[in-house]
């Protein structure tokens, strides 16, 4: 039983640096998304409700960046507390070999790799898409509606129009809704709704309720010009939505999209380049998700061998290993999209290297000890 209570006692140590280093990480980045979001969304139309959504969705890619620098930094403090707190002496002096005292740290190694590779392929790139979405309803102004009189005013796939507005009360006076529906790309229908008196409302994260009285209701064929459908109503309700049917169909980034999209698209995408771009998105995820477990075999020795330098010296040695591993990362994607022949091989060289520079590290110092 002896060999359970020491390695758990040392996951106790590294959780307790990790889960700090972690919040701290995650605290910068969304510090860094909400400047950048709020400096936009000044200037257009910012809402409270479509900054937090927006915030919400990106948690899992703003995780997948902060967990391997936290899982190294976390590393590193731990063993170097320890080393330096003689702990590591007296548990060699009793008897237990590194990997003894490290297999609760290796094994949340990892399991924080698996982690990162169900984030990166599936959750952070589906979380980013919607991230963008109530990000680009924000800053377009769908989320403050400020309606004036004799005032055209865009909403979705309808434009709206009132000849007098009470924005205290929300009533209007001679109201239009226009829309125009495509099919195929090109104009088939357009819909017009007229009313003597209405009223308005916000339902928040949704869109703009409307309730209109004493009006009429027209459609127009484009590819027919003398087919018109009309109507009359006492009473008519909608809701103008923030996200329109088109906005459905922007453009995606390669970010945006999952893995498995991306080689779908990259395999019907005619243009070598354009396919090698997603190609080299979808691998690289794979190759980052190596990041904890080589993290873990660099830091592991470093820490140990720290002793009366303690968490100082911690510090000191994340900022080069970090350096050294994404400076080779973006090395290597900027070379294979250059060089074909390299991927997708080149997209684990850092990894790879980071993991035999831990190895060579773990001979030479832990073993020697």
């Amino acid at each position: 039983m002896a060999v359970p209570i020491v390695r758990s006692y040392v996951l106790r140590i590294f959780a307790k640096f990790f889960l700090l280093s972690l919040f701290i990480f995650v605290s910068l980045l969304v510090m860094l998304n909400f400047v950048g979001i709020v400096n936009q969304g000044v200037l257009a139309g910012f809402s409270l409700y479509f900054f937090f959504a927006s915030i919400f969705y990106l948690l899992p890619t703003i995780i997948s960046i902060s967990l391997p620098l936290a899982f190294l930094l976390a590393v590193l403090l731990s063993l170097g507390q320890m080393s330096q707190d003689g702990e590591i002496l007296a548990m060699r002096a009793g008897g237990f070999s590194f990997f003894e005292i490290l297999s609760g740290v290796f094994g949340a190694a990892v399991l924080a790799s698996l982690l990162l590779a169900v984030v990166n392929n599936w959750l952070g790139p589906a979380g980013q898409k919607v991230s963008n979405d109530y990000t680009e309803a924000m800053l377009t102004r769908l989320t403050k509606i400020d309606l004036k009189p004799r005032t055209f005013q865009r909403i979705s796939d309808w434009t709206l129009y009132a000849d007098e507005v009470n924005s205290l009360t929300g009533s209007m006076r001679g109201v239009k809704l226009l829309r125009r529906m495509d099919r195929g790309g090109a104009p088939a229908y357009v819909n017009k709704i007229n009313a003597d008196t209405g009223r308005y409302s916000m339902a928040i994260g949704r869109g703009l309720l409307i309730a209109l009285s004493d009006g009429q209701f027209t459609q127009a064929d484009y590819r027919d010009p003398e087919k018109v459908l009309y109507g009359r109503f006492g009473t008519y309700s909608t809701m103008l939505p923030f996200f329109s049917d088109s906005a459905g169909k922007r453009k995606l980034g390669p970010k945006e999209l999952t893995s498995p999209r991306l080689f779908a698209i990259a395999a019907q995408d005619p243009d070598p380049d354009s396919a090698a771009r997603y190609r080299v998105e979808a691998v690289s995820r794979y190759a980052m998700s190596l990041a904890p477990l080589a993290f873990f075999l660099v830091a592991a020795p470093l820490g140990v061998g720290l002793d009366k330098r303690g968490r100082s010296a911690a510090f000191a040695l994340t900022l080069p290993v970090i350096f050294f591993y994404y400076g080779l990362t973006i090395t290597a994607m900027v070379l294979t999209r250059a060089h074909r022949s390299l991927y997708p091989w080149a997209m684990f060289l850092p990894a790879l290297s980071t993991m035999w520079a831990g190895i060579w590290l773990w001979k030479r110092r832990l073993y020697a000890r």
